[in-house]
């Protein structure tokens, strides 16, 4: 592992003094104790920053802890997880935005009725509903985020629906021999 000094030499060799103050930081060894010390004044100040957040930013940092979530669930994850679900993730952003579903519905422009059924997986949601999510989030939650969890979600219904192959087999007359 390289020194500060090494780094110091090496960038030396590019650049003047002064440019390398001005554009590089390096890290202070401290001794342990000041070390110690350091930390506590920090995790201090951390706390009073959390501590003093309004409700604005503390609504703003779960719908990124969400946008984040939902993001690394898309992308790393190939296996389906219920947790993931659209009405799971649905029930979780009306749970931040701290309104009733009632509310929430209104604010879509949609039936109170609908909202429930798709929260509880009676009806599919659609595009538009997404589209609607996206702007109530403040552009945080993208429209495709919500098509990508539904997308995921029927995927895996498709795959491990045994029954509904079978059902739907049956009814095919004159499937193409290949």
């Amino acid at each position: 592992m390289k020194t500060n000094e090494d780094i110091y030499k090496e960038l030396r060799k590019k650049l003047t003094d002064e440019e390398v103050v001005e554009g590089y930081l390096f890290n202070a060894i401290l001794p342990e104790e000041e070390q110690k010390k350091a930390e506590e004044e920090f995790r201090k100040l951390r706390l009073e920053q959390l501590k003093n957040r309004t409700p604005e930013q503390i609504l703003k940092g779960q719908l990124m802890q969400m946008q984040v979530q939902v993001k690394y669930y898309l992308n790393g994850n190939k296996l389906y997880d219920e947790r993931f679900s659209f009405a799971n993730q649905l029930r979780r952003y009306i749970k931040i935005s701290t309104r009733s579903n009632k509310v929430i519905a209104e604010n879509l422009s949609i039936h109170p009725t609908k909202l429930s059924r798709v929260l509880n997986n009676k009806e599919n949601p659609n595009a538009e509903l997404m589209h609607r999510l996206e702007k109530h989030s403040g552009d945080m939650i993208p429209a495709h985020y919500w098509w990508q969890l539904y997308a995921k979600e029927l995927e895996h219904k498709i795959k491990n629906d045994l029954e509904g192959k079978i059902s739907a087999a049956d009814t095919v007359k004159q499937p193409l021999s290949v």
